[in-house]
């Protein structure tokens, strides 16, 4: 029935709201919305799990609801989760800020086995200014600036960002791989001085060029004058690798697969 999916999605937000991390595992189905996970991939419930944990220590006030939530015609649930609570901890390398915040994010639960498959219904612009207000990503007039704090992203979380999808895209390139790893902490392109938010290694050659936020994006510089379409981020404890021909982000399991060919232990 509707009105019991219903309510047992608000009672377990509830519980959640009241400090048990536990009922968000038994919210969040095994699936992803529009993905099924490999057997090396996390589930959708570790996921969500793991986010809600690292929010629930950000802001100990965190409440989570969807007040609104209702059956469509086609059976799915649909709502806007409301998220208030105060940014006083650290989340993912950013210090809090005691500031306030309240999100408001669509949202679509399919019945999945007795739990939910969620989809969170924004587009990555929407988004990123979510997690532009959370201060976690540069105003646009300063994405060209390293950020004030070390934030990393979870990569699941930039994949998304990047692709619009949790499932890997296809990328033809991955079987050419020569080099995975380098020493440099500075772009091989930039004079003395100039500075950049991030540093990405081409997987080809080990050119290190500054990111795309950069002002001068001497990584994409590198792929469009060499053809070389693999980079990996080399910044703090990143390690996700992109390809630009195919638009494609993979995370560190595939890094850790091609780390164990190019070594001869695969």
């Amino acid at each position: 029935m509707a009105d019991d999916d219903i309510a047992r999605i608000r009672a377990l937000l509830s519980r959640y709201s009241a400090g048990d991390h536990g009922a968000i595992a038994e919210l969040i189905a095994s699936p992803f919305y529009m993905h099924v996970p490999a057997p090396d991939e996390p589930t959708a419930t570790q996921v969500f799990a793991s986010f809600a944990a690292d929010f629930r220590a950000a802001a100990r006030d965190l409440t989570v609801d969807i007040p609104d939530l209702a059956r469509s015609d086609d059976g799915l649930l649909r709502g806007t989760a409301v998220v208030t609570g105060t940014f006083s901890a650290p989340l993912w390398g950013k210090a809090g800020s005691g500031t306030p915040f309240d999100l408001r994010i669509p949202v679509t639960l399919r019945p999945v086995d007795g739990r939910f498959a969620v989809n969170v219904e924004l587009a990555p612009p929407g988004a990123v200014a979510i997690l532009r207000g959370l201060g976690l990503v540069n105003p646009p007039d300063q994405m060209h600036l390293p950020a004030p704090d070390q934030v990393v992203l979870p990569e699941l979380l930039a994949k998304v960002l990047f692709t619009g999808q949790v499932a890997d895209k296809p990328c033809a390139h991955l079987a050419d791989v020569q080099v995975l790893h380098t020493a440099k902490q500075t772009c091989d392109d930039c004079g003395p001085g100039e500075i950049w938010p991030a540093l990405r290694m081409c997987l080809s050659c080990g050119h290190v060029g500054c990111c795309d936020t950069a002002t001068n994006k001497h990584a994409k510089a590198h792929w469009q004058q060499e053809g070389h379409p693999l980079m990996r981020s080399i910044r703090l404890s990143e390690s996700w690798i992109w390809c630009y021909e195919d638009g494609a982000l993979f995370q560190k399991r595939t890094l850790e697969r091609l780390d164990a060919r190019l070594s001869g232990t695969s």
